[in-house]
């Protein structure tokens, strides 16, 4: 097969036109009847022209740097050799990834992303998706991604602002050995504006709702004009609620003729076929996430089916593939052994129930490290800390916790600030920040010196969205979150606290745009990464051994 791919890295993204201009050229290829008329037509011929031979399409999402076989993952050479069985079943494969490879694991984060390309490189990918998570590291790292992997990566809906260019390119076309083409495009959520530091992803315009909508259609258009039988789309979307009316589902019921949607961001399984806007069928899959699972679609006979091969149940390992990586993880946590004290329990780091959902037990003492370092630190002691359930990825077991486990668990570079802000702006950031509770939401707050209550029966009330952002603004701070008590006193909206939190959630990251505005004027760094703040709370507040009462969550946070 060959692979016809747009330009490398920023150099790959299309003219040199206005953002103007260009948001207007998406609606024209949209508005195309012809065009549309012809992608449905090549939909259908799709079912015969396949008939011809059988292709595997093998695919994996948000794998986070879990790319090495432990105790619940495939990893990536299980990718590889997965790729090889279907080779010798005489499928031809295709490989592609729907995003979030570069952060997670300090196997991929020590590098700043770097080995992850490696990986997959190895392994032998054709496209990936720009997932939000490669812009943990700043936008030229996305560059030095593209132009270090093998393959195109791909986002048609992310547009830097001063050039009205994408950042990198927008599809392939991948030809098959019977002359078939495979025509790939790749589209990135528009929470990519919040859920990284905003600080990070200034001056580029990711397109949402019916600009999101018009870009994947003129997509389809240019890739059914260029001949593809087949028309995939790398959707870093995913399905959760609080991301509509931008998820997977939502780009299918507004778009023709995507046949195939692998998509990623929500962390769940997905195979189901849904009705795109003409009413053809448009599957969907998703593997989960950190390789429990590595997905595989079929195009036989003009039919696509779904499959999953799961952790447990699939144990094939290329070979020089895992000593690649097994070379890259010994050095990494040969760097991150120093053991920084103990626990006699497990600390909770899940998603769902845990730190996206409910105050846990590793959500207490994250605020509370982050508190205790501030107060230390900081020039006026701050009286509450906030810290977003989506920034604790991991949960530390019982037994030695090394300094590999406390950044496992806070990967992010998001440096501990302090600020003095209305208790009116604390009151609308918890508001938005649990707008979807008990729903699992990034940004649910993890606190220190506060005691707040979520009323669940209350229906949340926006005034439409924070200004750039895909984040609903509340309409009646209040109504479903109350503040009891904050620094140890009774709440008043109209006093001011000093607060403790990270930089990514005072630059206004998640839903805490509010906090974000009020805090400029007064805003400070103490210096400490969050996993800096654990690290030596737990090292030196506790001498090395996490206290008894942290073995249940606090109290701190009721839901009801």
């Amino acid at each position: 097969m060959s692979t016809q791919s747009q330009k490398p890295a920023r150099d790959r993204v299309l003219r040199n036109v206005s953002r103007r201009g260009f948001l207007a050229g998406l609606g024209l290829a949209s508005a195309a009847g012809a065009a549309a008329a012809s992608g449905c037509a090549s939909q259908q011929q799709a079912g015969t022209q396949a008939a011809a031979s059988k292709v595997a399409i093998i695919h994996t999402n948000d794998s986070h740097g879990h790319d090495i076989l432990d105790e619940e993952s495939l990893g990536l050479a299980a990718v590889a050799q997965l790729k090889h069985d279907y080779e010798e079943k005489g499928y031809e494969v295709l490989l592609f990834d729907a995003g979030d490879a570069a952060q997670g694991e300090n196997l991929v984060n020590r590098s700043q992303g770097a080995s992850a390309f490696d990986f997959l490189n190895q392994c032998g990918y054709q496209a990936m998706a720009l997932g939000n998570h490669e812009f943990d590291y700043g936008q030229d790292k996305i560059a030095g991604y593209a132009a270090a992997a093998h393959f195109p990566l791909l986002s048609a809906n992310v547009i830097v602002e001063a050039t009205g260019e994408r950042i990198v390119g927008a599809n392939t076309i991948i030809t098959l050995r019977d002359g078939r083409k495979v025509g790939v495009f790749g589209l990135t959520t528009p929470e990519a504006k919040t859920k990284v530091n905003p600080l990070l992803v200034r001056g580029i315009k990711v397109l949402q709702e019916k600009e999101l909508y018009e870009c994947a259609q003129a997509q389809v258009d240019e890739l059914r004009a260029a001949g593809c039988a087949l028309v995939v789309c790398l959707a870093h979307l995913g399905e959760a609620t609080e991301a509509a009316p931008n998820r997977a589902c939502d780009v299918v019921a507004n778009v023709r003729g995507i046949d195939l949607v692998i998509d990623g961001h929500d962390h769940k399984e997905e195979n189901q076929t849904l009705k795109d806007a003409a009413g053809a069928d448009t599957l969907v899959v998703e593997t989960g996430c950190f390789t429990h699972a590595v997905g595989v679609v079929t195009w036989e006979g003009g039919k696509l089916e779904g499959s999953l091969s799961r952790f447990g149940e699939y144990n094939g390992q290329d070979a020089a593939v895992a000593a690649g990586i097994k070379a890259v993880d010994d050095k990494v946590k040969a760097d991150l052994a120093e053991v920084v004290g103990e626990v006699a329990f497990d600390l909770n780091g899940e998603r769902s129930p845990g730190n996206r959902t409910q105050e846990t037990n590793l959500g207490d003492l994250v605020a509370d490290a982050c508190l205790w370092e501030a107060e230390r630190m900081a020039n006026t002691a701050p009286v509450a800390a906030i810290v977003n359930g989506g920034s604790i990825r991991k949960s530390i077991h019982a037994g030695e916790i090394k300094l590999g486990d406390v950044v496992d668990t806070l990967p992010f570079i998001n440096y501990m600030c302090t600020a003095s802000v209305k208790g009116s702006a604390i009151l609308e950031a918890l508001e938005a920040a649990t707008s979807v509770t008990p729903e699992q939401m990034g940004a649910f707050p993890q606190v220190a010196g506060m005691k707040i209550t979520i009323d669940t029966s209350v229906a949340f009330q926006d005034a439409g969205l924070y200004p750039d952002t895909p984040v609903k603004r509340p309409a009646a701070p209040g109504s479903r979150v109350t503040i009891d008590e904050i620094g140890g006193r009774p709440f008043d909206p109209d006093a001011s606290y000093v607060i403790a939190a990270g930089d990514f959630i005072f630059a206004g990251g998640d839903a805490y745009f509010a906090l974000g505005e009020a805090s400029q004027d007064t805003l400070a760094s103490i210096g400490y990464l969050t996993s800096d703040c654990l690290r030596y709370y737990i090292a030196e507040a506790m001498s090395g051994a996490v206290r008894e009462d942290y073995r249940e969550p606090q109290g701190r946070i009721v839901i009801r």
